[in-house]
């Protein structure tokens, strides 16, 4: 991650899957004594590595650390609609091809329709959100739980 100063003392240290089929993709938090540092990977058509974005946030800038768990709707119902669409098209020798193709889309939207997300908001009102696997959700409560205990004592 990030060269802290020797005074710095790490808290707690984790990294998360940003989702369940790409686990090459970690999004890594690291907590110590005066700041938050979030390191998470950007793509390239959505799987492949393509350097990253960190970000480091003192506890004095920040005001509060949310952790929450979401449901996509919209990527839920599409992802629904291609998976069980595709099961007819399998049966057809004509669209076997094109009933894969549905068969993993629907599926990759149906895998990715329920994410975690730590939000952590700012004194200035900005917006830091980190979406990752939701069965990564205890592991970002409990970064929440670290950063809001040292936002208190600082």
């Amino acid at each position: 991650m990030n060269m802290f100063q020797s005074s710095e003392q790490t808290i707690h240290n984790e990294s998360c899957r940003s989702s369940l089929l790409f686990f090459w993709l970690p999004t890594r938090f690291q907590v110590t004594n005066k700041r938050l540092s979030v390191e998470k990977r950007n793509t390239f058509l959505g799987f492949i590595p393509f350097g990253y974005d960190s970000e480091d946030i003192t506890y004095r800038n920040i005001s509060s650390v949310q952790s929450s768990a979401k449901l996509h709707p919209i990527r839920c119902l599409i992802g629904l609609w291609l998976f069980t669409g595709s099961f007819r098209l399998l049966g057809s020798t004509t669209f076997f091809g094109l009933g894969i193709i549905e068969f993993i889309l629907g599926f990759l939207l149906l895998i990715h329709c329920y994410k975690a997300k730590l939000k952590v908001i700012t004194n200035s009102g900005r917006n830091t959100e980190v979406e990752v696997s939701f069965l990564e959700g205890n592991k970002l409560r409990k970064i929440a739980r670290e950063v809001n205990n040292q936002v208190v004592n600082y």
